[in-house]
């Protein structure tokens, strides 16, 4: 269970528990949930690694597959979608772990990733949260993987500057890391998508908060993981592959709308009602700019301004789970 240790029998405990406890969330991927949980035997190497999966109510076969095929995985079966804040935080109540690591069902751990990590972690005892190197399946850098708190200039810097502008000598004025150098670095946030995560630091800060349906619950962790002293650092000389949004295609919904919702709402949770103000002003009126630019390539036969603007303006509630 994740509580504190009394110093007493601590020591005891601690050369009982597993090394890891792997959470992954699952919502109607089994496939891609199959292929997760095969990295994770094939990763473990020399440590103790128990998995434990939280199912959002699939539909999909991937309970049969797990009793079939994963007999030794720990299951929670939710009967309806809670979403992954509180689906994760199911798995950290339940997870024995010395650290907690978060893995999304559409990813895969790369051979050294895993015991890469948990080596870091020890010998920084001042690192709260550590993520790796996320690629897509072509090895390339996902870039929505890093980056930096939604500020007011950010915000701009993210809708109305040019990709090749918005990181002049090696800096970003956006909310993501665009920078592939491989150098371990500290940032504001990391994604959830694979995040190893100490234990005590998650007694002490808390899990992720259950308000949040999806969504921006990474950034709020991070922050306040930071709030209480803990570092965020990402590792990126060890990969993990993230085939990304995979149960976010499942959903009925504006999946870039319910985004930009959520960061407004991480803004507003820690700023004055002024300053969020400003916020949504400057949000809101870089999607309208980018939506008329998306309609101008729409106009001129370009695919892709099409696809996003189908995106941007479908309705419904996003039940993805990350």
């Amino acid at each position: 269970m994740l509580n504190k240790k009394s110093s007493q029998n601590k020591e005891d405990e601690d050369q009982h528990a597993p090394d890891v406890s792997v959470i992954v969330v699952n919502w109607n991927l089994r496939d891609y949930l199959r292929r997760c949980l095969k990295s994770i035997l094939l990763q473990s190497g020399n440590l103790a690694v128990e998995t434990i999966v939280v199912d959002n109510a699939s539909d999909d076969g991937s309970i049969s597959m797990l009793e079939q095929e994963f007999f030794e995985v720990s299951r929670i079966i939710n009967r309806e979608n809670v979403g992954f804040a509180r689906a994760s935080n199911q798995g950290m109540e339940k997870a024995e772990g010395r650290y907690l690591f978060l893995l999304n069902n559409d990813a895969e751990l790369l051979e050294g990733a895993l015991s890469s990590l948990v080596d870091y972690m020890d010998t920084h005892p001042d690192v709260g949260v550590c993520g790796p190197r996320v690629v897509n399946s072509d090895g390339t850098l996902q870039v929505h993987s890093k980056g930096f708190y939604p500020t007011i200039s950010r915000m701009a810097g993210q809708l109305f500057l040019p990709r090749n502008l918005r990181h002049p000598a090696g800096r970003s004025l956006g909310l993501y890391e665009f920078n592939d150098d491989r150098t371990i670095r500290e940032f504001d946030w990391l994604s959830g998508c694979a995040l190893l995560v100490r234990r005590e630091a998650v007694v002490e800060t808390g899990m992720f908060d259950t308000g949040i349906f999806m969504y921006c619950e990474d950034i709020d962790w991070c922050y306040r993981m930071k709030k209480k002293g803990w570092k965020v650092v990402n590792n990126p000389q060890v990969d993990v592959i993230h085939f990304g949004g995979q149960s976010m295609k499942l959903q009925e919904g504006a999946a870039v709308g319910s985004h930009a919702a959520a960061l407004a709402d991480f803004y507003a949770r820690y700023h004055s009602r002024s300053a969020t103000t400003v916020f949504r002003i400057v949000l809101s009126t870089g999607y309208v700019v980018q939506a008329i630019g998306w309609m101008l390539a729409a106009i001129v036969g370009k695919r892709e301004g099409l696809d996003k603007l189908k995106r941007r303006f479908s309705h419904g509630r996003g039940r993805s789970v990350k």
